[in-house]
């Protein structure tokens, strides 16, 4: 079973990467990527719904689609945010302005709510099939410009192959 992690710094943030479970440390909130119709579930995880597959058409009808590179809150605890990196009726669905339009909202995001420690998936892998590389490019020249602490503490979560990949891009910015 995959239950390694590592942590080092960029900026004044410490970043942990490891899986899913178990945390690494409790994350005062979870970062969820999306598409403009918040319809993309967690990969490989089917959701139960009671509701019947027209009344989830009738409901996507009514509503009006989100902007790529918006950020959504949720007050839940943890709180959620809701980053939209992805529009499913664009090809490609997922472009590297919208993952970085979603990361500078999110940063200002986590200033305006004091959040000091995230969970959060790497933007646009899951379904964009956006390189590991160039979010962490992106995620490496925005912490070192993070305000007032926050975040304070990062935690991406990885699958296995990801993982090896962070740690070895990370251990690379070392040298």
């Amino acid at each position: 079973m995959f239950a390694e992690h590592y942590t080092t710094t960029v900026g004044p943030v410490e970043i942990t990467v490891a899986p899913p479970e178990p945390a690494p440390w409790y994350a005062d909130a979870i970062v969820e990527e999306q598409d403009t119709g918040l319809l993309l579930g967690e990969p490989h995880l089917l959701r139960d719904t009671t509701e019947s597959y027209e009344t989830l058409i009738g409901k996507m009808q009514d509503q009006s689609p989100l902007g790529p590179g918006q950020v959504l809150v949720e007050h839940t605890t943890p709180r959620r945010f809701i980053a939209i990196v992805y529009d499913i009726e664009k090809n490609p669905m997922s472009r590297p302005e919208w993952i970085a339009a979603a990361m500078d909202r999110l940063m200002r995001a986590l200033v305006r709510y004091q959040v000091r420690k995230i969970a959060m998936p790497l933007f646009g892998a899951a379904h964009g099939h956006y390189p590991c590389t160039n979010f962490m490019d992106l995620l490496c020249s925005t912490l070192p410009h993070v305000q007032g602490g926050y975040p304070e503490k990062l935690w991406l979560i990885t699958s296995p192959p990801e993982y090896r990949n962070i740690v070895a891009y990370l251990e690379n910015r070392r040298l």
